[in-house]
C-alpha cells in the first residue's frame, strides 16, 4: 500500500491498486472532469488541417514528388511554412514562446531526477505507467488498439519511441530550449496526436463502422484533454509518488517539485493545460483524481496486458522473464488489476527476483546520496548509456524516430497476439537480470537475518540460565 501518515478516523482513504491516498476537498470528482473528454488541442488540430492542405497542394503541383511526399513530415511542413501561414504561425509561436513561470535551473535539476533513479524509473514506467495507467485507462487503450499500438509486431518500437521522447526531454537544457532536439520531438508528438485524432474521427464519420468502431459518446474525442492530462501525470508524477515509494525509495520534496516543473513545461509544448502542475501538491491531487476516476478495464485492456508481456519478455540481452514482469506488475499495480488484465500469478522465485531488484535500487540510492560526486558520474553515465542503447543503436531506434504517422487507423482493432520466434525455453541462468536480482535478494535476506540473530545471540549470553 502507499504509505500514509497518522490520520483522523474520518479520513476518506482511497486505494488504487497498491497505492493509497486521502481524498480531500481539493480532489476532483469524476463529474467535474467529464467535459474534458470532449475538448482537445485546437491549435494543434488547426495546424494539422493546414499541413494536410499544403501537402495536397504540393502533390497536385509537383506530381513527380508524390513518392517523397507520401511520407508526410508534419514538423518539416510546419517549419517551412509557419512564417507565411496564420494557423501554422500560431502553433509555432505557441511552442516557441517560453512561459514566464519557466525556471531553467529548476528544469535542469528536474532532468537529473530521471537519470538519478534511471533503472527504477524505467522499470516503474513500463510496469506501472504502461500497464497500470495506459492499459487500464479506457480512453487511452481504446485509441492505441486502433493505431496498432499494442500489436506485438510494433509495440516494442512504440515503447522505444516513448522512451525516446522521455530521454530527449530529460537530456539537457539545450535539448528542451526552443529548437532543441527534445523540443522538436515534443512538437512532433503533438502533431502526431492531432493526426491520429482526425483519422479516427474520419472513420467514425465517413464509414459504415461508425460508433461501432469508436464510441465518442462513451470515450470522448480521441486523445482528448482528459487523456492528455492523465498522460502528463503518468510521466511527471507517478515516478515520485507511486512507483519509487512502492519500491521502497523515498524522494526528497525538492526533487519532486523540480521534476513536476519540468513536465509542466513539456505539457505546454504538447498543448496540455498546465495550471494543475504549478506545484507538486497540485499535480499530486490531479494524479490521484485521474488514477481513481479513470481506472476502467475493458476487453481491449486484456489485449493490451497480454501483448505487453509477450512483447517485452525474453528480449535479449537481458531476457527478462514473464514471471519477473508479472511479479513487478503485481507489486506496483496490485493483484486485482493484474487479475483483470489476465496476467499470470508468478511463483515465489519471481517475487524474490523483483524484491531483489527493489533492494538493489535502494542500495544505489543510498550510495549516491552518501557520495555526491559518484552520483554526478552515474547521472552522466546513465544519460549517455540510455541514449546510445535506445535511440542511437541499431538494436534500438537506429538514430531516433521522427514520430511519423506510420500506424494509420484503418478501421481494424488490435487483437490478442503471441509474438513469433519465442518458442525456445530459456533456463534461469540465461536471464542475467532475474538471476542477479535473486542473488541480491538472498544476500540481503542473509544480512537481515544476521542482523536479527547476532543481537539475539549476544543478548542470550547475558541471560542467566537456571541449573
Amino acid at each position: 500500500m502507499g504509505i500514509l501518515g497518522l490520520g483522523k478516523p474520518n479520513d476518506d482513504v482511497r486505494t488504487v491498486g497498491n497505492y493509497s491516498f486521502r481524498w480531500t476537498k481539493d480532489h476532483i470528482p469524476k463529474e467535474k472532469t467529464e467535459h474534458l473528454r470532449h475538448t482537445y488541442d485546437k491549435i494543434g488540430a488547426t495546424a494539422v488541417d493546414r499541413i494536410k492542405e499544403i501537402h495536397r497542394q504540393n502533390l497536385a503541383e509537383k506530381p513527380d514528388s508524390a513518392k517523397h511526399l507520401s511520407k508526410l513530415d508534419l514538423f518539416a511542413v510546419l517549419e517551412e511554412h509557419h512564417e507565411h501561414d496564420e494557423a501554422l504561425g500560431r502553433l509555432w509561436d505557441d511552442v516557441h514562446t517560453v512561459p514566464e513561470w519557466v525556471d531553467w535551473e529548476q528544469l535542469a535539476r528536474g532532468q537529473k531526477f530521471f537519470y538519478r533513479y534511471a533503472a527504477a524509473n524505467l522499470m516503474g514506467f513500463a510496469l506501472q505507467g504502461f500497464v497500470g495507467e495506459n492499459s487500464a485507462s479506457a480512453g487511452v487503450v481504446e485509441v492505441l488498439v486502433r493505431t496498432g499500438g499494442f500489436s506485438t509486431r510494433v509495440l516494442f518500437r512504440r515503447l522505444l519511441e516513448t522512451f525516446q521522447m522521455l530521454l530527449e526531454v530529460t537530456h539537457s537544457l539545450e535539448y528542451i530550449r526552443p529548437g532543441g532536439r527534445g523540443h522538436k520531438t515534443a512538437v512532433r508528438v503533438r502533431l502526431l496526436h492531432s493526426m491520429v485524432r482526425q483519422r479516427i474521427l474520419r472513420i467514425v464519420r465517413d464509414t459504415a463502422k461508425g460508433s461501432a468502431y469508436y464510441n465518442i459518446e462513451k470515450y470522448g474525442v480521441p486523445i482528448n484533454t482528459m487523456d492528455s492530462l492523465h498522460a502528463l501525470t503518468t510521466f511527471g508524477c507517478n515516478h515520485a509518488f507511486i512507483q519509487l515509494p512502492l519500491m521502497g525509495i523515498s524522494v526528497p520534496q525538492q526533487e519532486i517539485e523540480d521534476y513536476v516543473a519540468l513536465w509542466r513545461y513539456i505539457g505546454h509544448l504538447l498543448g496540455t493545460p498546465t495550471e494543475h502542475f504549478a506545484s507538486a501538491a497540485k499535480a499530486k491531487i490531479l494524479m490521484d483524481s485521474m488514477s481513481y476516476n479513470e481506472r476502467l478495464v475493458t476487453d481491449m485492456s486484456l489485449v493490451a496486458g497480454h501483448n505487453f508481456v509477450e512483447t517485452v519478455r525474453d528480449l535479449p540481452p537481458i531476457n527478462l522473464s514473464a514471471g519477473f514482469i508479472e511479479a513487478g506488475s503485481r507489486v506496483l499495480n496490485g493483484d486485482a488489476l493484474c487479475d483483470q488484465l489476465g496476467m499470470g500469478r508468478p511463483g515465489v522465485y519471481h517475487y524474490a527476483c523483483f524484491r531483489g531488484f527493489c533492494w538493489l535500487m535502494r542500495t544505489l540510492v543510498v550510495v549516491q546520496r552518501w557520495f555526491p560526486r559518484l552520483e554526478e558520474r552515474l547521472v552522466d553515465y546513465n544519460r549517455e548509456m540510455l541514449h546510445q542503447a535506445i535511440i542511437q543503436s541499431q538494436g534500438g531506434l537506429g538514430g531516433g524516430s521522427k514520430m511519423e504517422f506510420k500506424h494509420v487507423p484503418d478501421g481494424t482493432l488490435t487483437k490478442r497476439e503471441d509474438r513469433l520466434g519465442k518458442s525456445v525455453q530459456l533456463r534461469f541462468y540465461n536471464r542475467p537480470l532475474d538471476l542477479f536480482c535473486f542473488v541480491y535478494f538472498i544476500l540481503g535476506s542473509l544480512l537481515m537475518a544476521g542482523g536479527i540473530i547476532l543481537p539475539l545471540t549476544v543478548a542470550m549470553n547475558f541471560v542467566p540460565f537456571a541449573h
